[in-house]
């Protein structure tokens, strides 16, 4: 019989459902929000069930509202073969920061300082049409597109700044994730631009200001937007010495698959170019 639990990454702010007892070909995670919609979670929709436990990081999970988790397996004809719910589970923050999600490597976010969002701007497709002897035009107008405008972020450290860079440079959107009183909530942004400022003493001091031009988005698909597990082989050999040292250190696969990267230190698609040649 299947069965969830939702638990707290703490590092991250994130919900870690944990699921045992599933049976089927494939199987999705969800969430249901206050208003009633559901989201799959990220990496976790209908995907292929190998063995019967699975555990999925809902890396963008909505802050102050309570969240129902379901886990649903299916047959191989797309069947429904069993569902399980877990409790009401909210992720409680009080912090005036936001947090700048990494879609393509989770562990990659950060707590970060919005220096403003100030404007948005929404753009129509119109069509104005001058008619002689008629003062008024003829006005055809379709739906507003969604609004772009410019997030100004601050980093405080060098770390920082390459988590920021590597998070808006790798051509996945973001996910701006506050609590919903500050006025976002979750917001999804395409990166068109971004300018990187150093606006303290030039090469003496480590903050920067990252002006970055945005456009929201549909939450990327759950099923074909992916994201990376931040370890590495050679990560897990520069910090283990032995096997030995490693099983008495991490318990579980998942554990040592989302171990976090040291402070400081971010985990690119592509790195950038080093600085130091």
């Amino acid at each position: 019989m299947a069965a969830i639990t939702v638990s707290l990454d703490t590092a991250r702010m994130a919900a870690v459902i944990s699921t045992t007892g599933l049976t089927g070909a494939t199987y999705t995670i969800s969430r249901t929000s206050p208003s009633g919609s559901t989201a799959d979670v990220r990496g976790h929709s209908r995907q292929t069930l190998d063995g019967t436990a699975v555990i999925a990081h809902d890396y963008e999970a909505p802050l102050n509202l309570p969240l129902i988790y379901t886990v649903t397996t299916y047959d191989s004809a797309g069947n429904v073969t069993g569902t399980a719910t877990a409790a009401a589970f909210t992720i409680t923050w009080t912090e005036c920061e936001s947090w700048l999600v990494d879609l393509a490597r989770p562990t990659n976010s950060l707590v970060i300082t919005i220096q403003s969002l100030d404007a948005l701007t929404f753009d129509f497709a119109t069509g104005v049409h001058r008619v002689l002897n008629r003062r008024a035009p003829v006005l055809t107008t379709l739906p507003a597109w969604t609004p772009s405008g410019e997030l100004v972020v601050l980093t405080g450290t060098l770390g920082e700044r390459d988590q920021v860079r590597d998070l808006l440079g790798n051509g996945y959107p973001i996910l701006v994730r506050s609590s919903p009183d500050q006025g976002i909530g979750n917001m999804y942004l395409g990166v068109t631009q971004f300018i990187e400022e150093r606006f303290l003493t030039l090469g003496v001091r480590s903050e920067r200001r990252f002006r970055i031009q945005v456009v929201q988005v549909e939450r990327p698909d759950p099923g074909l937007f992916v994201p990376i597990p931040p370890n590495t082989y050679q990560h897990v050999k520069d910090t283990f010495a032995t096997y030995a040292d490693l099983k008495a250190a991490v318990v579980t696969y998942d554990q040592l698959a989302y171990t976090l990267p040291p402070d400081g230190e971010s985990s690119p698609i592509e790195p950038w170019l080093p600085d130091d040649v």
